[in-house]
């Protein structure tokens, strides 16, 4: 083998040795969520939590339970179950999942993994309060009677102190719309679920709606 043969032999043995994934130099990182349905009085419902009024980070905010992805879960499903059992006080076997949606690269750090499971014994619930500061459901009938709230977001960048502007001296210094997206927002009695945690609603039901209103009338 020439010396040719053998650098493409490395870089192909190299590349293969694990599938690609995402590009995570910009401090990227994996979270994994619970998208929880519950048999209630009124209905089969999707559970939510409202974040405890004492975090630093989107205090008394609606979201759905999950956190981080750590190495020792090993699958990001295990993520969503340990996170939900954390927050909600439920063991492992109280939930059952029934699937994933497709992930979401947020613009601000985490990459997302939502798990769509069902939660047999919500009396069980047992929430932490040092997380979650209340939990509540909406029936399912509900959410796909609503047509969300629809409004933009205007993504921009502008160049940091560092930017190098002698190499590259076309490139404007103020700020620089990129793209445009969508933020979705639903209410029941009061409350607001918006957000990323809507957007996942919102895809789940897109995703289920001939299903769901097949069995839910």
């Amino acid at each position: 083998m020439n010396d040719l043969e053998a650098l493409k032999q490395g870089i192909y043995e190299k590349l293969h040795r694990r599938p690609a994934g995402i590009d995570k130099l910009d401090s990227l990182w994996d979270a994994a969520v619970l998208l929880p349905i519950v048999d209630t009085a009124a209905g089969p419902s999707v559970l939510f939590e409202v974040r405890s009024l004492q975090l630093h980070r989107q205090p008394g905010e609606v979201c759905f339970p999950g956190g981080r992805y750590e190495c020792a879960d090993k699958d990001f499903r295990i993520t969503a179950i340990r996170e939900t059992c954390e927050e909600l006080g439920l063991a492992e076997r109280d939930i059952s999942i029934l699937g994933e949606l497709d992930a979401l690269v947020t613009h601000t750090g985490p990459i997302i993994h939502p798990f769509v499971g069902f939660i047999s014994r919500p009396d069980k619930i047992s929430f932490n309060t040092g997380e979650v500061h209340e939990v509540f459901t909406v029936p399912l009938r509900q959410l796909l009677e609503q047509e969300p709230l629809k409004c933009s977001m205007l993504l921009a960048d502008r160049p940091a102190e560092d930017f190098p502007f002698n190499l590259v001296p076309e490139r404007q210094r103020d700020w620089r719309m990129h793209k445009q997206y969508n933020i979705y927002f639903y209410q029941y009695q009061g409350r607001v679920i918006w957000g990323l945690t809507a957007r996942m609603l919102y895809a789940f039901l897109r995703r289920n709606r001939d299903v769901l209103h097949e069995f839910i009338r």
